[in-house]
């Protein structure tokens, strides 16, 4: 068996997103040529370094990094040593209308392609949302969960370091707007709300109504929407629902989301907390 035999690839979509996942088998340092997207690509190696030739500049990819490529732009990746281990990769790309769609947003104006001019950015809190993000899309989250990751991932990106820094609306009015909003995820607990759906039903834009709601709430709407559901779940659980029943009534994909959200919120797993509820 090659050694390309031994690595495995993964690939998924997320709306108009594509996520890749790649493990490397360890082996002799390897090269990508010369290439380009049609799409923004983010990625962050988890933990092998790497470098990329981009704009005619040689940019060293460190661990704890990500790198932005610019639609349409030629770049060569390669690994730099030996691996010895397997490496572990990620990539996401983002369509350019999306991108510039979000620089809109975040200006309440007309908005220019967005352009990273170092493609290499060291930010904790950006690496986060990349890889809270990818990893929601594996499997079938709430819809507003996936979809306010993603937003928040590329105001961070197009705020912080975009070519011409947007200045983010300023907050006004806003706080009627969180309350309709809040009011809508608990009378509509189970549904898969979209974050143009909650955003319109604030009278707010995608960007500045996530903003507005983790001021006022103190969490993001998908967090909160979490939390909604599982203290419905406590109720039809403590009336003798079964728990696989409760999962799908209360809007979780199946039992086991259910259950992770449920114990990370009460520190008890849904079959414990109704063992001690019956006690």
């Amino acid at each position: 068996m090659s050694i390309e035999d031994k690595h495995t690839i993964k690939a998924w979509t997320f709306q108009d997103a594509l996520l890749e996942s790649y493990v490397y088998a360890p082996g002799p340092a390897e090269a990508l040529p010369a290439h380009s997207h049609e799409d923004y690509q983010l990625g962050v190696s988890i933990n092998f370094p790497g470098e990329y030739t981009y704009r005619g500049v040689r940019h060293p990819v460190p661990v704890g990094s990500l790198n932005v490529i610019h639609p349409g732009e030629m770049h060569a990746a390669r690994d730099t040593e030996y691996r010895h281990l397997y490496a572990d990769f990620r990539k996401i790309y983002v369509a350019p209308a999306r991108v510039q769609a979000a620089a809109a947003e975040l200006t309440g104006s007309k908005s220019s392609l967005p352009f990273f001019p170092d493609p290499v950015i060291f930010d904790a809190g950006l690496m986060r949302l990349f890889l809270d993000f990818h990893a929601t899309t594996e499997e079938a989250n709430p819809l507003l969960e996936r979809e306010s990751l993603l937003m928040s991932l590329l105001a961070r990106s197009i705020v912080r370091y975009a070519d011409e820094r947007r200045s983010l609306l300023p907050f006004k009015g806003e706080r009627e707007g969180v309350r309709r909003a809040r009011e809508y995820l608990r009378d509509n607990y189970a549904e898969n709300v979209s974050l143009e759906r909650l955003a319109g039903v604030a009278g707010l834009s995608r960007f500045h109504f996530l903003r507005a709601f983790r001021r006022e709430v103190g969490l993001p709407p998908h967090k909160y929407q979490t939390q909604v559901r599982v203290e419905r779940a406590k109720l039809l659980l403590a009336g003798g629902a079964p728990i696989q029943h409760v999962a799908q009534a209360v809007g979780f994909a199946d039992q086991s989301h259910l259950s992770r959200h449920f114990r990370r919120l009460t520190q008890v797993t849904p079959g414990r907390y109704i063992s001690v509820k019956r006690r």
